[in-house]
């Protein structure tokens, strides 16, 4: 199965605002980060830039590194990349896939709440863009 980062990102971002408005913090806030970590691999994806894979689940390291790499060779990119994707970096680096197996009750409401933010900011700047732009399947 190919990934369709687009669609994931999508998919996630619509949950973990479900889960947040049922006060569910824990699985609110794991989802919002691969909101922020599949619009991210959307954007790479969308430049024929490397394949977004090899840089695993590292938010740092995807919207830093792996995001300008992508830049540098496919320029078109620039436009999708938000001026605040360092923020959004920033509000979502203590995320991490692991959080699956969180206790209940270790992710604050308010961190959720950032969460989820930073989730929504990296969908609606990166993802909502490519959509418009026509790719409603991003290159595999």
């Amino acid at each position: 199965m190919d990934e369709d980062y687009v669609s994931a990102a999508a998919r996630h971002f619509v949950d973990s605002e479900h889960l947040l408005s049922e006060s569910r913090a824990d699985n609110a806030g794991y989802l919002a980060g691969y909101v922020v970590e599949c619009s991210l691999k959307a954007v790479m994806m969308s430049g024929g830039g490397p394949h977004p894979r090899q840089y695993g689940h590292d938010l740092a390291l995807l919207g830093r590194e792996a995001l300008d790499l992508a830049l540098l060779l496919s320029p078109s990119l620039r436009y999708y990349r938000p001026e605040t994707i360092d923020e959004i970096i920033q509000d979502t680096k203590d995320w991490r896939p692991s959080w699956r197996y969180a206790a209940t009750g270790d992710l604050s409401q308010q961190k959720a709440h950032q969460m989820v933010e930073s989730g929504k900011k990296a969908f609606e700047q990166l993802v909502v863009p490519i959509v418009l732009d026509g790719w409603d399947e991003v290159p595999k």
